[in-house]
């Protein structure tokens, strides 16, 4: 009897992908959807997308990621800012979900949306190779839970973008990210540059709108990336870019429940279960280095160790974990606009 070798191999090569094997690799390709997206109920699940509505849409969160090369990357000097000294690092961002419903479903894409920042889509982004990562959660024997870092209702944070809230240096402890899948590829279509931000002209409508403002985008993955995930259980995703390069840079639409001066409390999807935004900054470090300086430092060993923080390190893709805590800012109630679509 005669052997198929390559059906077998073919047969094994799927099973890794769809249990989560560390060699588990495929690929997508990224598709512009423009200003409207209709949501097609039969591929979505409850927990696995996360709609703004059209009247949010002007008033919505702005939050980056972003792969600069050491030669541009921006030196944060400004001493009226929380935390100055250092250079901005490059980031992954991403989000934690839980699989709805009773029945395990195939992933088919990915849909995220552009901002309403100035920074929506810079000019390196266009047409720059994307990877996308997904990972299974776990809680901790402790369970999950939110470090406030110090500062509770009524407080100031210690750091963030609005550190006026207490909940901006909010952190997620207690839980576990296991590496399942790597997505290679999507270059970014060429929608358009923004050099400005949408406002509402307070008539709940957009004022200033650039063309690659508010697009959907579509990440469709290959036969290869669409893994199998399981009922009730938990993952996360996070989206970045392959190289660095100058001014590469996309900020997406995002909900945030930071604004406000109460306790910390877990943010829960339309099933109640918990989910929070997770990121990748530089080499991982946090906090950086900072030298309290409003000019980079001349002495070069100084420097390398400061771009060292910021930059990625190689294959960061694969080794370096998620975290809701960054600096300056942090995701533990942040969420992404995101639709997982299901086969």
């Amino acid at each position: 009897m005669k052997t198929d070798i390559p059906k077998i191999f073919a047969l094994i090569c799927c099973t890794m992908v769809a249990y989560g094997c560390s060699t588990s690799e495929g690929s997508f390709s990224v598709h512009n959807l423009g200003k409207n997206y209709r949501t097609n109920h039969e591929k979505l699940v409850p927990g696995m997308y996360h709609h703004i509505e059209k009247k949010d849409d002007v008033v919505g969160g702005n939050t980056s990621i972003r792969n600069v090369n050491a030669e541009n990357l921006v030196w944060k000097g400004n001493p009226n800012e929380n935390g100055y000294g250092y250079f901005q690092r490059n980031r992954d961002l991403g989000q934690v979900f839980t699989v709805g419903g009773t029945e395990d479903v195939i992933l088919d894409a990915l849909v995220l949306r552009t901002s309403r920042g100035n920074n929506a889509v810079m000019k390196g982004a266009i047409g720059a190779k994307m990877n996308i990562v997904f990972f299974e959660v776990k809680r901790s024997g402790k369970g999950l839970s939110i470090n406030e870092n110090g500062t509770t209702k009524g407080d100031s944070a210690t750091h963030g973008f609005d550190h006026q809230f207490n909940r901006a240096d909010d952190y997620i402890e207690g839980a576990t990210y296991t590496f399942l899948h790597h997505s290679i590829g999507g270059s970014f279509p060429d929608i358009g540059t923004t050099s400005q931000f949408v406002y509402d002209n307070g008539k709940g409508e957009p004022f200033g709108e650039q063309e690659g403002h508010l697009i959907f985008f579509r990440c469709d993955f290959s036969e290869r990336s669409e893994i199998v995930l399981k009922a009730g259980k938990t993952y996360a995703f996070l989206i970045g870019f392959t190289e660095a390069a100058s001014s590469r840079g996309l900020a997406l639409a995002i909900s945030s429940e930071v604004h406000t001066k109460e306790k910390g409390d877990f943010l829960r999807d339309s099933s109640g279960n918990i989910r929070w935004g997770v990121r990748r900054e530089g080499n991982g470090d946090n906090p950086p280095m900072m030298l309290g300086n409003s000019e980079p430092p001349e002495n070069k060993k100084l420097k390398k160790a400061l771009l060292g923080q910021s930059l990625f390190p190689k294959n960061h893709f694969k080794g370096l974990e998620p975290t809701s805590d960054g600096y300056p800012d942090v995701d533990t109630y942040r969420t992404l606009q995101f639709y997982l679509e299901v086969k």
